[in-house]
């Protein structure tokens, strides 16, 4: 009998019910504190992954300024940590 951590075994799981079509926006959201650090992650959502482009909500406007300047340090983050590649990411304020 094969023993496997639990871990490796829900991340299985969750990659088998997002289905190709969302491994990539899976992986991204598992690694955004590795990527943008934990005071920007505790500040937005990924919203979603459609035709290349990350859609990304933020709190309020200065987090957002933050996150614009930082975009293709993210983008390059990304392609050399998970090896996906993006065109953009879109940055827009939460509401509600």
């Amino acid at each position: 009998m094969k023993i496997s951590r639990a871990g490796n075994a829900i991340q299985a799981l969750i990659y088998r019910i997002a289905g190709a079509e969302h491994k990539e926006l899976v992986t991204i959201a598992w690694s955004w504190n590795r990527i943008v650090g934990h005071l920007l992650a505790d500040r937005t959502e990924i919203q979603k992954l459609e035709n290349g482009v990350l859609f990304i909500s933020v709190t309020n406007n200065v987090w957002m300024q933050e996150l614009i300047l930082q975009k293709y340090r993210i983008v390059g983050a990304i392609k050399r940590h998970l090896g996906i590649s993006i065109k953009d990411i879109v940055f827009y304020i939460r509401t509600g």
